[in-house]
């Protein structure tokens, strides 16, 4: 056995054909089928294939260009793509209508999910006024990242933009509609709902000449019209009545309109008027004197006391604090005397006194003036009390009585004895805080644009009466007045321009009484001088009486003091008898 193993051991070995198989073959078959998969598979399989889909509805999207470098693919019907080799770097993604996007890749990623977001903003404006569709509405992009796109709604109020950037804002602007915005944010509607709030128009006077300077108010919105007549008031209310108003002529008024229009033809008026007192318009046979005196005579106007300076109400009041302090003495049936004057076509002028009430302080001394000697209440030298012209309860007094002569039916209210006094020891004189010009005059305008707003929604007029010196002083002459500041509050601004209030020197006379004509021109052309085109708002106050200063006035002084208001082009004119008896001779006839 030995030797046979010798001799196996030196001959050449032979392998089996299982051997050879395991050894050979099926290794070689490995290598052949795998290289074969992977060569297939590098030619022919996508390395790597993704969908992209709507970010809002979660819907594919087809037909979206997909790009790496220079080779680009679109997406199927299903929202899906391929590429034949891996990526690496960033796909650009772009669509119609959708917002172009970056989408970094490597070369792992094999199945990519993609969103895209939409980029058209759809829509509808309705007129909540109307409830109708809004055509013709403006509706712009607004955004820090694009230029402003903009399109128009149609005549169902509807728009459609494009290529909208998710941080813009949406703009929308039409006539007599104050614009209004909302953030795109996600929204692929966004529908509006809007209260057109800005009338516009143009007032022209009667040959169709443009008003420039009229006042337009609706509710608390004001403004005034430009140099050709035009006019945009914006912030109305829901509803109320449309005012024009210039003095020198008649108010126009309408009721709000749909289309937000309001053009107006205003009629020229100069006030031609007349003080009543309320004790002579409660008494019948002097109130139909004047009555006949109105019928017959240029006059056509009345200025009615309402509340005087005794600080009592002369009419029915139903103000509270009027009746808490026992102010209301009815001396006239305050209906009955302004259907009077409205059978007539009078204009009708509610004179209220403000801050010289001595009633007021007597009932209510913490809102009179204090006298810092006394401690008690302030007075002048004739020992009138005056109240507080800074508090703020005093004001408040003083507007619902105006307010409520407006809402009675009077076309103006007339404010007197708007000042701080002067005819006392005003020294000691305390209204709980220093006094100097700008306090005083600061509170003078306060208390007007207070007043005047609270009036606006009715429409009236409102006139301020001033001492005839503050149109030469331009300080507040220690009264408060500063016209500069009053003027652009009011309608009207009435100088007390009698000639006999004047001291003896002034304007070069010795006695200005005896010189109506020159005293009330001379005062006239200073208003001209000083304000120009605002002139047209100072009617002054004229004297019907005689001081015992100098000459008797009549007739022929009276119709002196009108020529010269009248031909200084002022806004009209009133007369002032404490007795109500006036030169009839000196007015012309209707």
């Amino acid at each position: 056995m030995a030797q046979d193993g010798l001799q196996h051991a030196g001959r050449p070995r032979r392998w089996s054909r299982v051997s050879w198989w395991y050894s050979v073959i099926l290794p070689l078959a490995l290598i052949l089928v795998i290289g074969s998969y992977v060569i297939n598979r590098i030619g022919s399989d996508p390395a790597v294939t993704g969908i992209v889909t709507d970010a809002y509805t979660g819907e594919p999207v087809e037909g979206v260009q997909v790009a790496a470098g220079a080779t680009a693919v679109q997406t199927d019907g299903s929202g899906h793509f391929s590429f034949e080799n891996p990526l690496d770097g960033a796909l650009s993604v772009s669509g119609e209508n959708y917002e172009s996007t970056q989408i970094p890749v490597n070369p792992n990623d094999v199945d990519l999910a993609i969103q895209v977001r939409p980029t058209t903003l759809s829509g509808t404006v309705t007129n909540l006024r109307t409830d109708q569709p809004l055509a013709g509405a403006t509706v712009a992009v607004q955004g820090p990242t694009r230029a402003e796109a903009k399109t128009v709604t149609d005549e169902d109020g509807k728009y459609l933009l494009f290529d909208v950037p998710s941080d813009a804002v949406v703009v929308v602007e039409h006539a007599g509609l104050s614009p209004v915005s909302s953030e795109v944010g996600s929204n692929l509607v966004l529908d509006f709902e809007v209260y057109p709030d800005i009338v516009s128009g143009r007032v022209v006077d009667a040959a169709g000449q443009a008003v420039p300077d009229a006042l337009v108010e609706l509710g608390e919105a004001t403004t005034t019209t430009g140099p050709d007549g035009n006019y945009q008031l914006a912030g109305v209310p829901e509803d109320g009545t449309v005012y024009v108003k210039k003095a020198g002529y008649r108010e126009f008024f309408s009721s709000f309109p749909d289309d937000m229009v309001v053009d107006a033809v205003l009629e020229t008026f100069q006030v031609k008027a007349i003080y009543v007192s309320g004790l002579t318009a409660g008494n019948d046979q002097l109130w139909n004197e004047l009555l006949e005196l109105l019928d017959s005579t240029e006059l056509n106007a009345v200025v009615l006391d309402v509340k005087d300076k005794t600080g009592r109400v002369r009419y029915d009041s139903q103000v509270p604090l009027a009746t808490e302090i026992g102010a209301v003495d009815e001396s006239y049936d305050l209906e009955s005397r302004l259907g009077d004057l409205e059978d007539r076509g009078i204009y009708a002028i509610a004179r209220v006194v403000v801050f010289n009430d001595p009633l007021l302080a007597a009932q209510r001394p913490d809102l009179a003036v204090k006298d810092a000697a006394t401690g008690g209440v302030w007075t002048t030298w004739d020992g009138v009390a005056w109240v507080n012209t800074l508090d703020a309860a005093v004001w408040q007094y003083n507007i619902d009585v105006a307010v409520e002569a407006a809402e009675a039916g009077f076309d103006e209210v007339q404010l007197d004895y708007l000042r701080f006094p002067t005819d006392g020891p005003v020294e000691v004189a305390d209204y709980g805080t220093p006094l100097n010009g700008d306090v005083r005059t600061t509170a003078i305008a306060d208390f007007l644009a207070q007043t005047r707003a609270a009036l606006s929604p009715t429409g009236a007029f409102l006139a301020v009466d001033v001492v005839g010196t503050v149109l030469w002083d331009e300080s507040d002459n220690g009264i408060g007045q500063d016209l500069e500041l009053i003027t652009p509050l009011v309608d009207v601004v009435n100088p007390v321009l009698f000639p006999s209030s004047f001291s003896p020197g002034t304007f070069g006379y010795d006695f200005p009484n005896d010189n109506p004509y020159q005293v009330v021109r001379v005062n006239m052309e200073r208003v001209e001088d000083r304000f120009g085109a605002g002139a047209f708002k100072f009617r002054p106050w004229l004297q019907d009486f005689s001081s015992g200063l100098g000459i008797d006035y009549g007739a022929e002084e009276v119709r002196a003091e009108i020529d010269a208001a009248q031909e200084l082009g002022s806004a009209g004119w009133m007369l002032w008898n404490d007795a109500n008896v006036y030169s009839a001779q000196a007015l012309a006839a209707e």
